[in-house]
């Protein structure tokens, strides 16, 4: 026979418990919502399954039996246990924000950004979970996710960002070395970085003669970050990769984008979260972080990336 089954029923248990500190089964039953004869069978129905007494029925009250009062003594420490162990577990899902997202978002986009969120909201801790897995937020493996993709998960929640676009960059040393770079052919003096379908896809859009393009990339890695190390590595290369990853470096000189042009994948970065945690305040204050702060991410050209008037732009209500 396992533990559990040792036990007697737990509302019983818990009906004698309150009994035992109001001392009165009327109002027992009031504090628990029942009625007294309810409130009498579960103490009749504990009694049996004990075999002793529990309680002195006297005219306007019960007293204790003396077992009665040992046992009331552990109910009431076991229940006290069990409250403050709950309370401590709510306590810590309310004070910590688990953040899910690609893994180049988190390092270049999520990572730099996040401290003004904490400062904004110093009661949060913030976890970022940065696999390139597929969480579960539904089930409560992250509070909220950053996803790239069309908008569509079901049983979440999802408000649009940015759109997910790619262009050509170039390291400055090699920008140096190398250039100038008048015309989008002229990059075809490098090593191209990145996927060959992207390159075809940015070189049609810009201008430039697709067709002179290689089968297939110098180097293809597993992430962007990666990808623009290497490039800054060989000296001799540009990367194909999305500018908003590598804001800061555009803005600072250290990669340069030698052509606006950017084509678009048809996805783009989507905040998504479960629709019936919408309200909890730390999904709130985030959702309203995330939509709202005004952010630099194209060059170096300051603007907020989501407009006022956007359609689905609205915190959680």
């Amino acid at each position: 026979m396992d533990r559990v089954s040792r036990l007697p029923p737990i509302n019983a248990i818990r009906v004698f418990e309150t009994a035992a500190r109001l001392g009165n089964f009327t109002r027992t039953g009031e504090a628990l919502g029942m009625t007294q004869a309810a409130v009498s069978y579960q103490i009749k129905l504990l009694e049996d399954r004990l075999g002793f007494a529990l309680f002195e029925r006297k005219a306007r009250h019960v007293e204790l039996t003396a077992r009665g009062a040992q046992l009331a003594k552990g109910t009431t420490e076991a229940f006290r246990l069990l409250e403050r162990t709950f309370r401590d577990v709510r306590e810590a899902r309310d004070s910590v924000l688990t953040i899910t997202a690609l893994p180049t978002f988190c390092s270049n986009w999520l990572v730099p950004r996040i401290g003004s969120f904490q400062m904004d909201n110093p009661k949060l801790a913030v976890r970022i979970d940065s696999r390139p897995d597929l969480v579960d937020i539904r089930a409560g493996d992250a509070d909220i996710g950053i996803r790239l993709g069309n908008g569509s998960w079901p049983g979440l929640e999802a408000r649009r960002l940015f759109a997910d676009t790619a262009t050509a960059l170039i390291p400055a040393r090699t920008a140096e070395r190398h250039g100038p770079f008048n015309t989008p052919d002229d990059l075809l003096r490098l090593r191209l970085i990145g996927p060959m379908g992207w390159w075809r896809d940015w070189m049609g859009g810009a201008g430039g003669d697709a067709s002179r393009l290689p089968e297939r990339p110098h180097l293809e890695l597993e992430t962007q970050t990666m990808e623009v190390a290497a490039a800054i590595a060989a000296g001799d290369a540009a990367v194909m990769v999305s500018p908003l990853y590598f804001a800061e470096q555009i803005a600072a000189g250290s990669l340069i984008q030698p052509f606006t042009h950017e084509t678009g994948h048809g996805e783009g970065h989507w905040l998504v979260f479960d629709k019936a945690r919408a309200r909890e305040p730390k999904i709130a204050a985030f959702v309203q972080w995330m939509l709202f702060q005004p952010m630099a991410f194209c060059l170096n050209r300051p603007q907020p990336a989501f407009p006022q008037g956007s359609e689905g732009l609205t915190p959680p209500t």
